[in-house]
């Protein structure tokens, strides 16, 4: 499984859900992504292709950090640090520590 949505009738997912469908999804497929709504932003998870993989880290992560949608504060974690960051815009709307973030724009 690439990705999975609900409609737009639906509720959100609950942090369980997620974390379900997070584990269901085949992180060793370069085309599996999640992404997270948080406040005025979003959490998008993306699988990495093998020869980007260094150190367990084989998901990148992108932050939108603004309202153009073109910037986003991009690093690569774990599947643990993945599952944390899940869990964190779970609790915040706001933006945590993108400190050693890199920028990329689209």
């Amino acid at each position: 499984m690439h990705s999975e949505s609900k409609s737009h009738n639906e509720p959100p997912l609950t942090y369980d859900e997620a974390v379900e469908l997070f584990n269901r999804l085949d992180w060793t497929d370069e085309n599996t992504f999640y992404n997270q709504d948080f406040g005025d932003s979003y959490l998008q998870l993306k699988a990495m292709r093998n020869d980007e993989v260094f150190d367990n880290k084989d998901i990148k992560v992108e932050i939108l950090v603004d309202e153009n949608i073109i910037k986003f504060a991009v690093t690569k974690v774990t599947r643990e640090e993945a599952l944390d960051l899940i869990k964190y815009y779970f609790e915040h709307s706001e933006i945590g520590d993108i400190t050693s973030y890199t920028t990329e724009f689209i």
